[in-house]
């Protein structure tokens, strides 16, 4: 914040006329976060430990869009799909975020990280075609209404071609690291085959007409895994790859956040945007984490998951993809204000809450 309008004036984005930019750096942070997630999620493969995260980005994301939305109808006085719109833009959360703040605890709290920075990669990954298809049937992508059900099996599509993508290409590349190197000796030439994976599995669902977001988390995961459903002993990938994993995922979030900073100058806070936020973090995000994840998980994990709703590259890329179709003017800076107010409170509110959930209980010395 201080680097922009508001401080230093060092930068100065306009997302109405610098959107393309921000969208283009957007989607690379988005990318790299993505992989490296991927990378680190290295949980076999089993519905046990999975359920919480998948139940997460499926109905409680599911939930709370819908609730979103409702608050976004009553509050700014929005059209039905602009409140749709702007909900489905503050569904993903912030797997890098969580990682940051809530580290890998013991017992109860082991399924928190996880299931956070499950529950980010899985909706980044999956919300930006949503976008696309709402942004398409409000009439401002060209495509025209009437190929509405296509448009739908495209998204199908390129949902499913992404994650398949993606695992194809990960498994590749793992099986070409067990021959090239069979006594798992990391080095440099093992991290650039790595993390030339990401971009080829990006150009490759591009080259389909797929989910390249989705495509990259996927050849994450089954490089974490060793192309298998479960990790092997012997570990698939070596600890200097996924310590500069951590360092690119942590940059590329840091970026991120000096132009989320430098973008707060130029939006319109009210008590509107103001009382939306309130609503979507402190009752919607919790209410829809009980609803979804209905006892799969002990209270002291779902009191930390409930609190946790960090918004970060995700919400600013579909942002920066719905400001570039032309939204009308009056909405699009009512979209802009919104969802940065969001994602400025909920960083906040996410770094409260590793607070409490780092904070001893009264009997945890006895």
């Amino acid at each position: 914040m201080l680097a922009g309008p508001l401080g230093l004036k060092l930068i100065e984005p306009q997302l109405p006329d610098d959107g393309a930019l921000v969208q283009a750096l957007s989607e690379a942070a988005l990318l790299t976060s993505l992989f490296c997630v991927g990378l680190r999620l290295r949980t076999a493969l089993d519905w046990s430990p999975w359920r919480p995260p998948l139940q997460l980005a499926s109905l409680t994301t599911v939930c709370a869009a819908l609730l979103s939305a409702g608050a976004a109808y009553l509050v700014f006085g929005m059209s039905l799909l602009q409140s749709l719109l702007l909900a489905v833009i503050l569904a993903p959360t912030d797997a890098a975020l969580a990682a940051d703040t809530h580290p890998a605890g013991e017992g109860e709290q082991e399924v928190v990280p996880f299931a956070l920075a499950a529950e980010g990669a899985l909706t980044s990954a999956i919300v930006p075609p949503v976008v696309m298809l709402l942004l398409t049937r409000m009439g401002l992508t060209g495509a025209g209404v009437a190929v509405l059900g296509s448009l739908t099996l495209t998204a199908l599509w390129s949902l499913a071609g992404g994650a398949a993508i993606g695992w194809l290409v990960g498994v590749a590349v793992s099986r070409w690291l067990a021959v090239i190197d069979r006594d798992r000796q990391g080095d440099l030439l093992e991290e650039m085959i790595v993390f030339a994976s990401a971009p080829l599995a990006y150009v490759c669902a591009l080259a389909l007409r797929a989910d390249p977001l989705l495509a990259a988390l996927a050849a994450g995961l089954a490089l974490s895994h060793g192309g298998r459903r479960r990790i092997r002993r012997n570990q698939p990938l070596g600890a200097r790859v996924l310590r500069f994993a951590g360092t690119a995922e942590r940059g590329a979030t840091l970026i991120m956040m000096v132009l989320i900073g430098t973008l707060l100058g130029a939006a319109e806070f009210t008590a509107r945007t103001a009382l939306y936020a309130a609503l979507l973090l402190l009752l919607i995000r919790p209410f829809a984490v009980r609803l979804g994840l209905r006892g799969s998980v002990v209270t002291v994990a779902r009191r930390a998951l409930e609190l946790f709703a960090a918004r970060g590259p995700a919400a600013l890329y579909c942002l920066a993809l719905a400001v570039e179709h032309d939204l009308p003017s009056a909405f699009g800076r009512q979209l802009e204000s919104a969802v940065l107010m969001v994602i400025l409170l909920s960083v906040i509110c996410g770094a409260v809450s590793a607070l409490v959930a780092r904070k001893p209980s009264p009997g945890a010395a006895l």
